[in-house]
Formats: C-alpha cells, structure tokens, sequence
C-alpha cells in the first residue's frame, strides 16, 4: 500500500512539473536590473546580424518576445552571444530577435569597475557586433492639472475635428500606440483596443492602473456617441497598445521606459502593420531604435512623437528623426523659416481625457499635442492610406496659420481634411475592414 501511494504521488509530481514547451521558468533577480533607471549605466544593447532569423523554423508568431530562456532565436545567434559575453567579460541578461531587421539583440551588464565607454569602443571594433549601445532611458510628456474643475477645453472644436467626423473617423485605420498599459475596461475604451502586449511585465504587470497610456488613449480613440464621457480623434480608429514603459512610482502620471522595452515595441508594431504609430515621449538618440523605427517608415507607417520644444538633440527622440511628424503643444516659438523641419502643433494644455476606473481628468503636455495628431493623421489615413509622411507634413504645416512672434497655431484638422478633398472621396462613406489579424 505504501509503495502503491508512493507511486501515485511520483506521477502527480510528474504531472504537476511543467513541460519543456509549458510555462517559462520564474525570472532570475538579476533580470530586474533591466528596469532599474540606477542600473542602467551599466548595461550594454549590442545586436548582430542573424540570417536565420526570417527562417518559418525560427520565427513562430509576429511577437517574438518571450521572457529569458526561451526566445525564438537561433542556437547560432546564442552560441555567438555566449562568446562576446566571454570575450569581454560581460553578464549576459537577455536575448531575443529583432524580426523586422534580421538582428539579434543582447543585453550585456559590465561589471564593476569596467569602464563602459571602453567596452564600447572595444566591442565597436568587433566585426560580429553591428550595434552597441548604452542602455537609454525615455520619459513620456505629461503632466497632471492641480484644479480638475479648471473649465473644459475646447480642443476638438480648436481644431475643427467635430467638422471632420462628418466626412472621416479613423474606421480601417490601425494606430499603435507604444506607452504605458491602458485601461481597456474604461467605459470609453471598451472594444476600442484590438491587442495589448507588455513587454515591462516584470515591473509593471497591470495595465488598469496605468495612467499615461490610458490618457493618451482617450485623446485618440475614445468613443463616439456612446452617451458617457468625452470623444476621440478618431473615434473609429482601432489602437494596439504596447506597453513599454511603466509609472515612475506607484500610481504616477510619470513614466519611464528605455532601449530594450521599446525596441520589442516598435519590433511588434511593424510586425503588427499598424498604419500611424504614436510615440508620446522622448529621450537621447538612440541606434537600435532608429534602425527600427527607419524600417517601420520603410513600411509606410507614419510615426508620430512627442517634441520637447527645447532644441536638445540629444533629449528629443524619436521625434528628432527626419522621417517623424514631431508634435508640439501649441504655444512654443518656433523658427518660421525651416518649415520643412518646424513642428506641427497642437492643443497640449488642460487636455480632457481617460483616466483609469472610469474616470477623467485634465492632462498638460506635448504627449497629448501627439497624441491628438496621431488621430487627424488617421482620419486623412481613412481618405487617402497611400498618404506619405512628407505629403501629410505638408498639408498639416499649411493647416496652421502662423501668429505673432514666431509662433504657430495648432493645426486645422477640418482644413487638412478639405486638402485632400479635392483628390479623394469625402462623402462621409467609410471603408470597411477585417480586425481578424488582431
């Protein structure tokens, strides 16, 4: 009877241990240095070409991402991983494929007291390695209003987008939306979100208490004539929210996210085929995520971003890119004679938005001035999708009437739209499409 007992708890053992294709080991401690804003000084983000990458063997899903140890890569690339760890005595924390460019990626910690810059300049000069970078950190541009009963804002009727809904409202448009979480329970967000993905689960696993991402979400594809709340720019639009940054503290508007985060993000949208993606933060030039975000324009996605408005180079990327729509709030100087790289504008003070558990508020900031334009770029995406990024930046700077003192007022959604009017149908007549992939 004992040995008969014993038997029968082995098999439950057995039953009970997952599988080798089951559910992924727990994180190792280290991992979560990846988060730490402290830690990120010393880490490395190095990437080398992986022909085997594209291979159907290799790539199973259009997210690759998967935690540690169980990354859809090819032993090739790992074994080759392994000894650039051993050859620069480095800890290797991660790995994964960067399927949209056929590269490799690793994060690398060097040890104290190695020099980081040396490591750099060292591994620069390894014909293996195609990219090697410092760990950046990113920051949303937000901010919270002290007074929530300030009085309402006119930011929709300031742009004439309630003229637009009658002839465009985002219906086949796909709008990505890299951020925090967002609160897709939300009255005015239910069905509006087609897929969710987060690659900052480790220290961020929800998404129903992330403010940023939820507020932004509202600005864009909130619902229309739903009989609660306020309206998006594009009510119709469909959002992928990819979660790459996550609240600075708990239950902040503030969030931060940084190289590793946001290149699985913007891998996941091209893969994806988002049509506009929405970047509503910024951060120092970045290598890994221009090679991205180049390959994402190449794909005819439109990439709008957050722009501080300063003139700092080195702390205004993306939206640094010449190939990116940079939005500001309205109300910052501008050089009127450099339209070609000038900003869009629009409305960034005391923007009405979502906010999680149902609620709203007033939010400041050039996240929502971007994020208001990643919906007019939608609504002209409906009208016309073969819309190029530099035509849509012609009709939007020419849409804003210029004003006293170098400034620019925010764009005219309704005027943008009547551009394109006079080529395309604006009946109002919507186009359908299948959500199917999503």
């Amino acid at each position: 009877m004992i040995r008969h007992w014993l038997l029968i708890s082995l098999m439950l053992l057995t039953i009970s241990l997952p599988s080798e294709g089951g559910e992924p080991e727990a994180e190792p401690p280290e991992l979560a240095s990846l988060f730490k804003p402290a830690d990120a000084d010393h880490l490395l983000l190095v990437g080398f070409e992986d022909q085997s990458i594209d291979r159907p063997s290799i790539i199973t899903s259009a997210s690759s991402y998967r935690r540690r140890g169980s990354y859809s890569s090819s032993t090739w690339s790992k074994r080759i991983s392994d000894r650039i760890a051993e050859d620069y005595h480095l800890q290797k924390l991660a790995e994964w494929p960067m399927t949209a460019v056929g590269v490799h990626c690793v994060v690398y910690r060097v040890p104290e007291p190695d020099s980081v810059p040396e490591k750099i300049r060292q591994m620069g000069e390894d014909k293996r390695i195609s990219v090697v970078q410092k760990m950046h950190l990113f920051k949303t541009r937000s901010h919270e209003e002290n007074d929530p009963y300030f009085k309402l804002q006119s930011n929709i009727k300031q742009m004439k987008i309630d003229e637009v809904h009658a002839k465009a409202t985002g219906r086949s448009v796909v709008i990505g939306m890299i951020d925090t979480g967002v609160d897709s329970a939300h009255p005015d967000l239910t069905g509006q979100i087609a897929r969710n993905e987060n690659f900052a689960a480790e220290i961020s696993p929800s998404f129903t208490s992330d403010k940023h991402g939820t507020a932004v979400a509202g600005i864009m594809v909130a619902k229309k004539n739903n009989g609660t709340g306020i309206v998006g720019v594009a009510p119709d639009a469909k959002l992928v929210a990819l979660k790459a940054c996550w609240p600075d503290r708990p239950d902040s508007l503030a969030s931060v996210c940084n190289s590793y985060t946001l290149a699985l993000a913007v891998n996941t949208a091209i893969k994806a085929g988002v049509n506009v993606l929405n970047m509503s933060l910024t951060g120092p030039q970045d290598t890994l995520l221009e090679i991205l975000l180049n390959k994402a324009v190449e794909k005819g996605i439109i990439v709008v971003a957050a722009d501080t408005g300063h003139n700092e180079a080195n702390e205004n990327f993306p939206a640094s890119m010449a190939q990116a729509i940079p939005v500001q709030a309205t109300g910052q100087a501008q050089d009127e004679d450099s339209a070609e790289k000038r900003p869009v504008t629009a409305p960034g003070d005391k923007i009405l938005t979502t906010l999680p558990h149902g609620t709203y508020d007033f939010i400041s900031g050039s996240s929502m001035a971007a994020a208001e334009m990643s919906g007019i770029v939608a609504l002209m995406l409906e009208l016309k999708p073969d819309l190029g990024v530099d035509e849509i930046k012609s009709i939007l700077h020419r849409s804003a009437a210029p004003e006293k003192l170098g400034m620019f007022s925010a764009v005219n959604a309704n005027d943008a739209v009547l551009a394109l009017c006079k080529s395309e149908n604006c009946t109002g007549e919507s186009l359908s499409f299948a959500w199917g992939d999503f």
